[in-house]
């Protein structure tokens, strides 16, 4: 019985893949459970965001996703990095991209913000789909400025075999055109901030993956696109997260009854979420 669900499901994919530019084995992985877990910067609430560590973290808890932030250092190497600058969350000071990768090997990554040093460091691009893979899915937020370096980030995604376990998260929906020619069989993942931009990145064909927010109501549409293969997103880092520390899993039951179409849920604190959904979701 379990053989037949996993051909139905593969076969489900191919069908779809021949309408959206993606990856069918990625997929095939999301078509395994109902709800997956996207790790936010890693477990970064017990080890420095974006770390090794805290990437290893998420794949112990057999969470399906890690979102990763990517910046470019001056002599282009591919850093996982969120902000423009290293003074939050290392030893050092000054912007990325100002920097060599040689500085930034002198520099450790802070426990906290602004707090004291780890025995960790900065991880390239190249470490960390070197440690995912076969393991994890990972979510590439690129924060870095310069598009150029995108080319650059897909051609070691290709050179690491991490075609097919890489989700590449665009904010304008509009790049997507662009992005798509530069290698079209890693899987776009753009953000909607309203109907007629979920309207438009699902008609373009590229990508049947979507982050989309509360605002969006019409949840029979939305429940619709589901049932039709669309994997929506949307976070619970923030309030709802906060809330579920101080209240329990309540607050995340309500969130998915409140939002029964979507697929993939990005969170501070994927062991709460793990710990809810329990074996149900196995």
């Amino acid at each position: 019985m379990e053989h037949a669900i996993r051909i139905f499901l593969i076969t489900s994919c191919l069908l779809f893949s021949t309408v959206y530019a993606q990856s069918v084995r990625l997929l095939a992985e999301l078509g395994k459970k109902d709800i997956h877990i996207a790790a936010h910067r890693g477990v970064h609430t017990q080890y420095p965001e974006n770390s090794i560590p805290a990437i290893l973290e998420a794949i112990s808890l057999g969470v399906s996703i890690v979102e990763i932030d990517v910046r470019s250092t001056k002599d282009g190497v591919l850093l996982v990095m969120h902000d423009a600058t290293v003074d939050r969350t290392t030893t050092g000071k000054g912007t990325v991209s100002n920097l060599t990768y040689a500085d930034i090997q002198k520099l450790y990554l802070r426990e906290t913000p602004h707090g004291s040093a780890s025995p960790y460091q900065v991880p390239t691009l190249q470490e960390v789909l070197r440690i995912c893979k076969g393991k994890i899915i990972v979510d590439i937020d690129f924060k870095e400025e310069n598009k150029k370096y995108i080319a650059n980030a897909f051609d070691l995604i290709a050179a690491e075999n991490m075609v097919d376990e890489v989700l590449f998260f665009l904010y304008d929906h509009q790049d997507m055109k662009h992005v798509y020619s530069l290698h079209p069989t890693i899987t776009l993942f753009p953000r909607a901030r309203n109907r007629k931009d979920l309207n438009a990145i699902l008609k373009s064909k590229l990508t049947s993956v979507v982050h989309i927010d509360a605002s969006f109501e019409n949840v029979e549409h939305l429940k619709k696109l589901k049932d039709q293969g669309v994997i929506l997103w949307m976070n619970s880092l923030g309030d709802i997260d906060k809330q579920a520390l101080r209240q329990g899993n309540r607050v995340y039951e309500l969130f998915l009854k409140e939002y029964p179409y979507i697929k993939i849920i990005q969170t501070d604190y994927p062991a709460l979420w793990t710990k809810m959904l329990g074996s149900e979701n196995k």
